[in-house]
């Protein structure tokens, strides 16, 4: 179920987004401690459209609530007295709110700052307290931070929610819908959170595809959390819904590659996606490597196959195929025979690429404003390492940018556009779905320009195929992208 939050600081907006959530909410929470002034708990109970639970939360635990402590219970037990479905209490005042049906007691804890390391002894007591709900909010930066949380939800006697707050806690989110927690927090809309990260009815149902979530679910990680990566799951929830496979996506921080290997296999992942920050590091899981995979050393998709992990790299791939072909146009028969390949930033595409251009005949160029950095860099790789700032007196045939650096000299961010030339290559992979200004005035300047929404839809597609081994409509994976990041 999806428990909507209902956070307005007056009766009358608190009154109407409860007739709102109803239509999308199957639990809702009224958040009493944002109201501007004393509640009528009689009337919200009575204009219920959902099941509600009502809380009144302290600021210690991201609460708004002014007054005293024995006011705030007061208004808890006046709840209780008028038969609300929930009343949220927390674990230090349980003993203080006792149980009076046929109101349920949603026993919470909550903290802010940290995932506890004694959050299993902190479950136990909470247990305890006679609770019909039991709810658990903390902050879990890494997979790590969030696996106790992970082990309560799969051995939970007392039906257990679990919060994770931060962008983060969707994995929390999606795990307790697959292990059977009463309901999943979310808002009714886009700034309407409860908290910060707090997912959306229309994000759970469009990107996350939550109703078809079960026990039963197969889950493939996409380690990341920026729009790129949620973009990424969208689509390919949309693959496999599309050809009926009981597989759906899990969004998911990396953390310490060691323990995250641990934490998939433990989660029974039946794959992983990795975003390029950790294509490099992501080897130490020691896959067996296919590809190009093995060529670079990276790896951006994982399939586990055969008791072992399997590692690919699709997007390198794509991105060689996507210069190769445009450099084709003007030299049919070697396109990367006398050509020079820059790469502005040091990450891990511009290791890749840079890999693959020499690989293939080329001659690639590291471009940094930090020497040290970008010589060791260099010649990790094997090739030519420039300062940024001569960036617009060598000789190139192709500029890929693939770090946001600025010119050390002039402090300007970006590249500066006026030097390209009619023939020109330009890429631009921090553009995500969107044709960025420096690839726009690229394009007026007369080169070609390597646009990243075909970049893009080319690499859900093979990343599609290589999960589900079967071939998707691009125009699946484009219809299950949200407009907002797509404009």
């Amino acid at each position: 179920m999806i428990c909507i939050s209902i956070n307005q600081e007056s009766r009358r907006m608190a009154l109407a987004d409860m007739v709102n959530a109803k239509l999308f909410g199957d639990v809702l929470e009224v958040r009493l401690d944002r109201f501007g002034k004393s509640p009528d708990i009689g009337e919200i109970i009575a204009a219920r459209t959902r099941p509600l639970i009502m809380s009144c939360k302290r600021a210690e635990d991201g609460g708004y609530f002014v007054g005293t402590e024995q006011e705030r219970l007061a208004i808890l037990r006046q709840c209780i007295i008028s038969k609300a479905d929930y009343v949220e209490i927390e674990l230090d005042a349980a003993d203080d709110i006792r149980p009076f049906p046929p109101s349920k007691r949603v026993i919470s804890y909550t903290n802010l700052s940290e995932t506890p390391i004694d959050i299993l002894n902190i479950y136990e007591e909470m247990k305890e307290k006679r609770a019909d709900v039991i709810k658990l909010v903390t902050l879990a930066r890494t997979p790590e931070e969030a696996w106790p949380l992970v082990q309560i939800l799969a051995k939970s006697v007392v039906p257990t929610v679990v919060v994770g707050l931060g962008k983060p806690g969707i994995m929390l989110s999606l795990l307790s819908k697959k292990l059977g927690a009463p309901w999943i927090y979310a808002a009714l809309e886009r700034g309407m959170e409860a908290y910060p990260g707090q997912p959306t009815v229309e994000d759970l149902e469009t990107i996350y595809r939550l109703k078809d979530i079960e026990k039963s679910t197969r889950l493939i990680g996409v380690t990341g959390l920026s729009a790129r990566e949620q973009m990424t799951v969208a689509a390919l929830n949309a693959a496999f819904a599309h050809h009926e496979m009981a597989f759906r996506c899990l969004p998911m921080p990396v953390g310490k590659i060691k323990i995250f290997k641990r934490i998939m296999e433990a989660v029974k992942l039946a794959g992983a996606v990795i975003d390029p920050e950790h294509q490099s590091e992501i080897v130490e899981m020691q896959p067996e490597l296919h590809g190009l995979a093995k060529e670079t050393q990276a790896v951006d998709v994982l399939v586990h196959k055969n008791e072992a992990w399997h590692g690919m790299h699709t997007s390198g791939q794509v991105w060689m195929n996507a210069i190769r072909n445009t450099l084709k146009k003007r030299y049919p028969t070697d396109p990367f025979k006398d050509r020079f390949v820059l790469l502005a930033g040091l990450t891990g595409a511009a290791k890749v690429i840079a890999k693959e251009v020499q690989r293939q005949g080329g001659n690639a160029i590291i471009a940094s404003s930090d020497k040290r950095k970008g010589l060791e860099f260099a010649n990790a790789v094997g090739c030519r390492y420039i300062g940024f700032e001569a960036i617009y007196v060598t000789l190139h045939d192709v500029l890929v940018i693939c770090d946001p650096e600025n010119d050390a000299k002039t402090g300007k961010g970006g590249i500066l556009p006026t030097y390209l030339k009619p023939g020109m290559v330009a890429m631009d992979l921090m553009a995500g779905a969107q044709t960025s200004q420096f690839l726009l005035d690229a394009q007026s300047r007369g080169c070609d320009i390597i646009t990243p929404l075909d970049l893009m839809l080319e690499l859900l597609e093979l990343q599609a195929k290589t999960l589900t081994g079967k071939e998707t409509p691009r125009e699946v994976l484009l219809k299950a992208i949200p407009d907002r990041f797509l404009q």
